[in-house]
């Protein structure tokens, strides 16, 4: 981020309406940070106000560490140097958000990708930028930088030589997703899926789609809209908002892009892909699972958009590493004769039903054990739907004929209790274990370490249970 072609104190005030308590007006601003620890010199710190911790109270720590200076929302400070410059604005938030709407307005013909939906944004992502990136430089959001505080400092990396921005949106509340939609001012807007994923937030799947909709707020007039044609709450949006490019990837003859698995094993899913019914080619990607293929599809309709050639794309798209903890793949043991498979990233009912399935067809006839955490944020109906995951999996892996050599173990507490129960009614091997965190890698250890090799471990569980501390152990384990 080099933002010193572009602001100064004065006009960075000017954008955020704040007033320049002190320093010069016309120093440059070459870099923001909201994190006093890693502050580096010469920086500018910007203040967020959050519910447990303010940043005003650290402002004469970041002085202290050769911050240029700072954006608050006090104006009394002790201990600072003569030449600090501080700049007063009424919400330090809000602030960023202006800044970063400021900044997007400075490149009006800069096209802009933005991602939203319940699964599979950050991949999605991901592929959208490798895909760009083979027309020129592309601005793509750094890790999951995607809430009201990680998408304005994505738009604020925008710069001159960038050709392309591919921005992920997410949201924790109604209207959160139209003020990074309107602060974007996106050309393109993506829409991976819809899903019963933080229902605790949202209340119901149709209120899920009402927000992630929101994400048309902001579209160019005539913008491009890129979604999934099967997904039965995306096919309502040429109806509910018209006006707007309509196109589709998915597995059906119909859609824009059409893709079709060709093959599933351990290395990697093999997929073909037709546009507007003319075969493309073929791509390779280290994923399990339908989500990471559809994901794909959606990068490659996006990349047609843009004049992106076919082959381009397909190459662009088999060079594309799974994301951490997203698929990503580890080897353990003197021998690598442990493979892991770490989708610990996130977790809601449709991405763990299909991930595990995925990972049970791509394994087969390889001996597993498949590693389950609890899924957070599902409100009222999170009991009856871990009974649900664990029913579908178990009823399609019978069916698939899925489960031989395959130990399930369910990691937490009571969910993880619900969900063991309902996957027990149909794996043939026996009763799935259910353990708490702490007894779980001493069990996990004994059971890689029986049975013929290799052995294939799948991690799945959502963020709050940061299931990866139990890879973490395996690393550090003898196996």
């Amino acid at each position: 981020m080099d933002l010193s072609k572009y602001w100064t104190v004065a006009t960075l005030s000017q954008a955020c309406q704040g007033k320049i308590l002190r320093g010069n007006p016309g120093a440059a601003i070459s870099s923001i940070s909201i994190d006093s620890r890693k502050i580096a010199a010469g920086q500018f710190f910007w203040v967020i106000e959050g519910a447990s911790k303010d940043g005003n109270n650290y402002v004469a720590e970041a002085a202290k560490k050769g911050a240029l200076g700072a954006v608050v929302s006090r104006e009394r400070f002790e201990g600072l140097p003569a030449n600090f410059i501080l700049v007063k604005v009424a919400s330090g938030l809000a602030a960023l958000g202006r800044l970063a709407g400021a900044h997007r307005a400075l490149f009006p013909k800069t096209p802009v990708v933005a991602i939203t939906g319940s699964n599979g944004k950050t991949s999605t992502k991901e592929m959208v930028g490798a895909v760009l990136s083979m027309k020129g430089p592309t601005a793509v959001s750094p890790g999951n930088f995607n809430n009201e505080i990680g998408c304005p400092l994505a738009i604020l990396e925008l710069g001159q030589q960038h050709q392309h921005a591919v921005w992920e949106m997410a949201a924790r509340k109604k209207g959160d997703i139209t003020h990074l939609s309107l602060m974007a001012k996106p050309n393109v807007a993506v829409l991976t899926n819809i899903s019963s994923a933080h229902l605790e937030t949202f209340g119901s799947v149709a209120q899920t789609f009402e927000v992630k909709a929101e994400i048309l707020k902001g579209l160019a007039p005539r913008g491009a809209v890129i979604y999934w044609a099967e997904d039965p709450w995306l096919r309502q949006l040429p109806v509910r908002f018209p006006g707007y490019q309509y196109k589709t990837f998915g597995f059906g003859k119909d859609c824009d892009v059409c893709g079709q698995i060709e093959n599933r094993g351990p290395q990697a899913t093999t997929v073909s892909v037709r546009h507007r019914k003319t075969l493309c080619g073929t791509f390779s990607i280290a994923a399990v699972g339908t989500g990471p293929v559809l994901n794909a599809l959606a990068a490659f309709c996006c990349g047609l958009h843009f004049g992106v050639a076919p082959k381009s794309i397909l190459h662009a798209l088999s060079q594309t590493p799974p994301a951490a903890m997203r698929g990503e793949k580890i080897r353990l043991g003197a021998k690598n004769q442990y493979i892991v498979v770490n989708d610990a990233y996130n977790a809601n009912p449709a991405s763990m039903t299909d991930s595990v399935l995925g990972f049970l067809r791509a394994y087969r006839g390889t001996r597993k054990i498949v590693i389950l955490g609890e899924m957070r944020e599902l409100g009222r109906q999170e009991r009856n739907l871990h009974e649900e995951v664990g029913a579908a999996i178990a009823s399609q892996a019978k069916a698939e004929h899925l489960l031989g050599e395959t130990t399930f173990v369910a990691v937490g507490g009571s969910l993880a209790q619900a969900l063991a129960s309902s996957l027990s009614s149909a794996q043939s091997a026996g009763p799935v274990s259910c353990l708490t965190k702490d007894k779980a890698l001493g069990f996990i250890k004994e059971e890689a370490a029986r049975g013929s090799l290799p052995c294939a471990l799948f991690f799945k569980a959502s963020r709050a249970e940061a299931l990866e501390t139990l890879i973490e152990g395996l690393k550090s384990e003898t196996l």
